[in-house]
């Protein structure tokens, strides 16, 4: 009998110790993976360039191979407010499209192989709202961003008539994507967005963060 009220009365300890054990241990609370008043620069490739998919001959021309590198893109970015920040934008993209181009000469047609060299240096300002509140996922900050840019543009031959010239032009593009960094530690982030800016649809790099108030890292 003494056995069995010891063993009851163990097994009542040990569940009240439980009990007091689970009110103690309240929810982790939560926080935010953007944080305000921190500044991160990133740089990344764009890719899907629009420049390049989009560059037109007219009559009398062929196209050829186009070579180059993806577009490389810059940011720096100050978090504003809780949900806010604004970044300055900066992108170089070049390549070279080559095109060849029919002529008719005494003994005949013939034809003369040219090849067009692009240089595009971009900047611009854009606002991202950090929608952390929204999607819930640890680790992540996603968010969405809208913005312009001013384009100063280079050809070394544009094909223009029946003949090329050297070309400038001087550009603004709207900026619109969304994209989410996801941190890697509390530093160091990779980054992505989509959407339109020109120079790409799609990028992607990484990201660092100065001047955070998270421990670690």
């Amino acid at each position: 009998m003494k056995i069995l009220f010891a063993t009851i009365l163990a097994f009542a300890t040990i569940a009240a110790s439980a009990q007091q054990d689970t009110a103690n241990h309240s929810p982790a609370e939560r926080h935010d993976t953007y944080e305000r008043h921190s500044i991160m620069p990133t740089v990344c490739l764009g890719f899907i360039d629009g420049y390049r998919n989009n560059y037109s001959l007219p009559s009398g021309f062929e196209k050829n191979n186009t070579s180059g590198f993806a577009p490389v893109l810059v940011k720096l970015e100050y978090g504003l407010s809780k949900h806010i920040s604004l970044a300055a934008t900066f992108g170089y993209d070049a390549f070279i499209y080559n095109f060849s181009q029919l002529y008719q000469g005494n003994n005949g047609p013939f034809v003369r192989y040219k090849a067009d060299v692009f240089r595009s240096f971009s900047g611009g300002l854009t606002g991202y709202y950090h929608l952390g509140d929204v999607i819930r996922v640890k680790n992540l900050d996603p968010f969405a961003g809208v913005g312009i840019e001013l384009n100063n543009i280079r050809y070394s031959a544009y094909p223009t008539g029946d003949s090329t010239a050297i070309k400038f032009n001087h550009t603004a593009t709207f900026y619109v994507k969304v994209g989410a960094r996801y941190y890697i530690s509390n530093r160091f982030s990779v980054f992505a967005d989509a959407g339109y800016d020109k120079q790409s649809i799609v990028s992607a790099g990484f990201s660092c963060r100065f001047f955070s108030k998270k421990k670690g890292s």
